[in-house]
C-alpha cells in the first residue's frame, strides 16, 4: 500500500508542488491587498480629520490657527485625493472665514499644481 502512494507521489509531485506554490503565492496576494485596503480606510479617515480640523476651529486663537495652517499644509501629502483637495482650497482662498489662511492655502496649491 505504501508503495502505491509512494510512486503515486513521484508522479504527481510536479502537480502537487505547483499547487503548494500557487496557494501561497495567493496568500500574499491576499495578505499584501488587504494591507492596502486598510491603508486606502486609514487614508480616508485621515483625509477628512483634516478637513474637519480646518473647517471646524471658527475661534481665531493663534493656536487654532496653527493647527488649521498644519493641517492645510497635510493635504498635500493625499495625492489620491488632489483634485478635491484643489477645489476646496481655492473655496478656502475666496471665504473671508479663511483669510488668515489664504498663505496656506496657496503654498499647498502651488506644491499640488
Amino acid at each position: 500500500m505504501s508503495c502505491i502512494l509512494l510512486e503515486w507521489l513521484k508522479e504527481w509531485q510536479f502537480w502537487i508542488a505547483l499547487i503548494s506554490i500557487g496557494g501561497g503565492v495567493f496568500s500574499i496576494f491576499k495578505y499584501f491587498d488587504g494591507k492596502k485596503v486598510k491603508q486606502q480606510q486609514q487614508d480616508f479617515e485621515n483625509y477628512h480629520k483634516l478637513i474637519e480640523r480646518i473647517n471646524r476651529s471658527t475661534d481665531l486663537s493663534p493656536i487654532s490657527l496653527q493647527v488649521q495652517q498644519a493641517a492645510i499644509f497635510e493635504l498635500r501629502y493625499y495625492k489620491r485625493y488632489k483634485s478635491l483637495t484643489i477645489k476646496l482650497l481655492e473655496f478656502w482662498r475666496k471665504d473671508e472665514r479663511y483669510s488668515d489662511l489664504v498663505d496656506a492655502a496657496n503654498d499647498t496649491l502651488e506644491h499640488l499644481e
